[in-house]
């Protein structure tokens, strides 16, 4: 399968939320059947087709994409109410490659699990990525580190390549350097993963008398930032999209200059999930390959 394998850094927390539950939590994220935290490929392709419009100022007052303002967007995401008209890429869920959770000797430390590893070396398998999946071939445990207060997990240092692609997103990554906990036992994993998801509560104000409105308490959970997912495009060609290439076929060519064209560098910035109002999913999305 041809295509191209990305990372998504968090700069501030994310909530990918999957609508109203009658849990504990009113607003959860969204999560795998595990229970891990995913970012679904719905909620990542429309974030990317937002930052493509907004780009290229194409989006109408209907908020849709014109797409003769801007061909490339319905080329790679597909078009605006054509169901004739479909993208020639396809956006994998979101894994998380490593999330920060408190430690009682580190003050925080990156987590992962076996089971987190696997599945994203299968999608950087699945489109070639070779080198992705040699960043994680060496996952030997060096010393251990303290989980919360109380769970200690093997410490792994991280390989020099895998550094210097996730250490270099920000100054929080850099604590890499220091090593990845990897947890084996994935049921614990999941657990261990909860102490970094950051649980909020909200209410609203009546603005006249500065009291809570009834019924209007509610609590959301957010991704911590610093967290660090990974995910792949795939290409869908050849396929004929008449805003890719006229009325011809588009091939991986052609697909790939599309990418370039929307991408332009190997680094960007976009917002992903809700609460963007209130500066919550900000994220860089890094290029890989």
């Amino acid at each position: 399968m041809k295509g191209i394998p990305f990372v998504v850094y968090a700069i501030t927390s994310l909530h990918v939320g999957m609508g109203r539950s009658s849990g504990v939590v009113d607003l959860p994220i969204q999560r795998d059947p595990q229970g891990f935290p995913i970012i679904f490929s719905s909620t990542f392709k429309g974030a990317l087709k937002q930052y493509c419009g907004t780009v290229y100022n194409a989006i109408n007052n209907n908020g849709r994409i014109d797409c003769s303002k801007a061909n490339v967007c319905c080329c790679l995401f597909g078009g605006e109410e054509e169901t004739d008209v479909t993208s020639i890429i396809s956006i994998s869920d979101l894994y998380p490659i490593a999330i920060p959770v408190p430690s009682l000797d580190k003050g925080y430390v990156y987590l992962t699990s076996r089971y987190l590893i696997n599945t994203v070396v299968d999608l950087f398998n699945a489109v070639n990525y070779e080198e992705g999946v040699k960043l994680f071939s060496s996952t030997v445990p060096q010393s251990k580190v303290t989980i919360g207060t109380d769970i200690e997990v093997p410490l792994v240092k991280v390989s020099s390549n895998l550094l210097n692609i996730l250490s270099s997103l920000s100054s929080i990554a850099k604590k890499l350097n220091e090593g990845i906990a990897i947890e084996d036992d994935d049921s614990k994993a999941v657990l261990e993963v909860e102490r970094g998801i950051i649980k909020y509560t909200r209410n609203r104000i009546n603005l006249n008398t500065k009291t809570v409105v009834t019924g209007s308490l509610w609590t959301e959970e957010y991704l911590p930032h610093g967290s660090i997912f990974a995910g792949i495009m795939s290409l869908n060609t050849p396929r004929r999209n008449k805003y890719c290439n006229s009325d011809k076929i588009c091939d991986d060519e052609c697909a790939y200059q599309k990418v370039n064209e929307f991408v332009k560098n190997k680094e960007f910035y976009l917002n992903v999930g809700g609460k963007e109002t209130i500066g919550k999913g900000i994220v860089k999305v890094r290029i890989l390959g």
